[in-house]
């Protein structure tokens, strides 16, 4: 038990730091950019939109190399490589060649993530007992929501306290600490899992989509989350134009979403820390949090009516929360149920099909929608309320997992 508690503890510190120090590196290089290049948005608009290409290109081959080698070494590899980045763009603060050193610098950073962010998800199963995995998900999630909250207020005092230099050298010190701690790690298992022989990388993946196609639960899982992305991007396209919707509070009222949005997240992990394990295993009973998502922004247009700003934000934290319980309990059933030679393929099927129905949504629903109105919630919940009542019925002979 003392293995797992300390495998637990050294997971958790080593995720939160690394994604501080992303945050922080976002932050300090789009300080950079603007400052330098005012009057040239495309550049930031380059800087930010390298990273998705990149994922869509190298996620797959990220989860390949997740499953055929040493998760722990690929994983303090990568942190070691992250660090170096930043040490290197630190050099090149105030340079003529600023510009192209940093968006480099978030495209290599963006590849080494497709290499890590796989891997740590399949490691869990190797370090975290399974009893033990809804929880540890749960927390890890919670303590990712106060730093996204909190990071770029440190991003903003470490660029103004020790200028973009130090907040590159402080990024620098969070991936060293995160691989620091990703050395200390021990498997719970006196068995060692041996990783896959090594074949070709092409082969890799295709036998990760031939897996998913054999495992029907989880491909059907899979293919709703993405459906649900693909309304998310129209969500998330509606949020930043409610200052618009909502002009007669006289508030900014994007970012009250936003706080709310950030306090279900909080509450949405605590509520999935307290759900049985039956929860975490059994796909109908996840989907419900889907459908109080759908319904709560289906509600949006009602709750405008009432003229009240507190009634309008509670769908936003409602939903929130519900989207968030979803995300922790839908990570631990594929950490339980996938075959663990398959878990880092799986996971990088997940993101790399989450990546390409968000872009795919925003072009739509930008056509479809009117950003003048709150009625376009009522779309986005329906469509998601509508893909959770399919789910219910395709799992409803889905039954919790027995060892």
């Amino acid at each position: 038990m003392r293995k797992e508690r300390k495998n637990e503890a050294l997971l958790w510190f080593g995720k939160w730091t690394s994604k501080l120090g992303n945050i922080v590196f976002d932050y300090a290089n789009s300080v950079s950019i603007v400052g330098a290049f005012s009057h040239a948005p495309w550049v930031l608009a380059l800087y930010q939109s390298s990273e998705t290409v990149i994922q869509i290109v190298f996620n797959l081959i990220g989860g390949a190399k997740a499953d055929s080698g040493s998760r722990k070494k690929i994983l303090i590899v990568t942190d070691v490589l992250s660090a170096a980045i930043c040490l290197a763009v630190s050099f090149f603060v105030a340079s003529p060649r600023m510009a192209e050193v940093v968006i480099a610098a978030n495209a290599l950073l963006a590849v080494v993530y497709a290499f890590n962010s796989p891997t740590y998800r399949s490691i869990v199963r190797e370090m975290v007992d399974g009893e033990r995995i809804g929880m540890y998900n749960s927390v890890s999630n919670g303590g990712g929501e106060v730093i996204k909250i909190a990071g770029p207020m440190a991003g903003m005092l470490l660029v103004r306290w020790i200028g973009v230099r130090g907040a590159l050298l402080f990024d620098a010190l969070t991936f060293l600490l995160s691989a620091v701690s990703e050395m200390l790690l021990t498997p719970i298992s006196d068995t060692q899992r041996k990783p896959a022989q090594k074949k070709n990388i092409f082969r890799d993946i295709a036998e990760g989509f031939t897996y998913l196609i054999r495992e029907r639960q989880l491909l059907f899982l899979i293919l709703l989350s993405a459906l649900v992305n693909f309304f998310l991007a129209g969500f998330n396209l509606l949020c930043p134009y409610t200052d618009v919707m909502y002009a007669s509070f006289g508030i900014e009222f994007y970012s009250k979403v936003l706080v709310m949005e950030a306090a279900g997240g909080l509450l949405g992990s605590l509520i999935s820390s307290r759900l049985g394990s039956r929860v975490k295993e059994n796909a109908r009973l996840m989907v419900l949090f889907l459908g109080a998502m759908g319904a709560a922004l289906a509600l949006e247009p009602l709750a405008a009516l009432t003229g009240s700003a507190i009634v309008c934000l509670i769908p936003f934290l409602v939903s929130g929360t519900a989207l968030t319980v979803f995300n922790i309990q839908f990570m631990s059933y594929v950490q339980l149920r996938a075959d663990e030679a398959y878990l880092g393929r799986v996971f990088s099927i997940i993101f790399t099909v989450a990546v390409l129905f968000m872009p795919v949504g925003s072009f739509v629903f930008s056509f479809l929608l009117d950003t003048s109105s709150p009625a376009g919630f009522a779309v986005v919940g329906g469509g998601i309320l509508a893909l959770a009542a399919a789910g219910i019925l395709i799992f409803r002979g889905d039954t919790p997992k027995t060892e």
